[in-house]
């Protein structure tokens, strides 16, 4: 029997239709959507090392302050702290067995920062001997063109101004210069989403957000947000979401790369509930959680565990409840989803 239920919320106006009415199972939180799939490889690494370390690694002095660190070198004791504190850009070659989350959990940087970085992208294979640029913390580098400004960059790229003056050792914010390379710290790339919907006035081609003209990431779809593939209501005029039905306390994932906007409980209808800002006016949210796993102005990686299914706020059955929303229009979220 299906229930219907409508209400004016402070997201805006949604109904939702539920049909699952089968016990809820609670299962353990997971962390990542690639670890569910089987398709992640996770590395120890065996032979840890210390920047700077007399062992013979190759340290760069010329002015991109590279550091070259060598996976040869294994004279350094097992008691090395996992993460390195650095000033400078290492440039690591990648080991047999290595994967871009647990390089990154080597170096204290996000996943992001090493596959924005590097023009990777989420399944990008990487092998043994490629050279990675790993930044020197969680963010992204950009080099300034004609008309930058801090404050634009800080928006963009949803970072703080005050932050990027002080990364950079600027003087203040009007001390930049063409060409100069900032680093953006927690900065996020904005995300270049394809759509399949075709408007009636260019029936031949897919439709994208347009990104910025310096924004070079290959457009793609979200990815799925659940285990589950059971839809109970479609998006429509009346209900601006998409329903997928899944047991209480599997994960839900982020959808896509961004900043997150919004997280905790929503008196208007929605519960618990996750917004992820992507950038480029892309943002999707997440209702109904039983569990929130991240807060406001974390950065998260396309396939995070964010929050877990759940059946609060106004809802009849353990579900997600997903939007997209382009420059704040929601819209049908099967014309950007994978």
């Amino acid at each position: 029997m299906s229930n219907i239920i409508s209400n004016t919320a402070n997201e805006g106006n949604w109904s939702e239709l539920i049909e699952d009415t089968a016990p809820a199972n609670s299962q353990a939180p997971v962390s990542n959507y690639l670890d569910d799939q089987g398709t992640i490889q996770q590395l120890v690494i065996n032979t840890p090392f210390e920047e700077n370390k007399d062992t013979g690694t190759d340290i760069s002095t010329d002015a991109s302050s590279l550091v070259l660190l060598s996976p040869e070198d294994t004279t350094v004791s097992e008691d090395t702290p996992t993460q390195i504190s650095r000033t400078k850009i290492v440039e690591y070659i990648v080991r047999p067995g290595d994967v871009i989350g647990t390089i990154a959990e080597r170096f204290g940087v996000s996943a992001n920062t090493i596959l924005w970085e590097n023009n990777l992208t989420w399944n990008s294979t990487i092998r043994a001997g490629q050279k990675l640029n790993i930044l020197q913390d969680s963010g992204i580098n950009h080099t300034v063109k004609s008309g930058d400004t801090i404050l634009a960059l800080a928006k963009k790229y949803q970072s703080d101004a005050s932050k990027i003056v002080e990364a950079n050792k600027l003087a203040d914010s009007s001390d930049i210069s063409i060409g100069e390379v900032l680093f953006i710290p927690d900065g996020v790339r904005p995300t270049n989403i394809v759509s399949s919907y075709t408007p009636p006035a260019a029936k031949n081609s897919n439709t994208t957000v347009p990104p910025d003209a310096d924004d070079i990431n290959t457009g793609t779809k979200f990815l799925w947000p659940v285990l589950s593939h059971r839809i109970t209501q479609y998006y429509s005029w009346q209900h601006t979401g998409l329903d997928i039905g899944d047991k209480v306390g599997n994960p839900i994932y982020a959808a896509e790369a961004g900043k997150v906007e919004k997280a905790g409980w929503n008196s208007g209808g929605y519960g618990n509930y996750v917004i992820i800002n992507h950038g480029n006016g892309l943002k999707t949210l997440y209702g109904h959680a039983s569990k929130v796993l991240v807060k406001a102005g974390d950065s998260v990686s396309r396939g995070q565990t964010i929050a877990l299914i759940g059946s609060t706020g106004r809802s009849t059955g353990p579900h997600l409840h997903l939007e997209v929303r382009v420059n704040n229009s929601r819209v049908n979220p099967l014309n950007y989803i994978k």
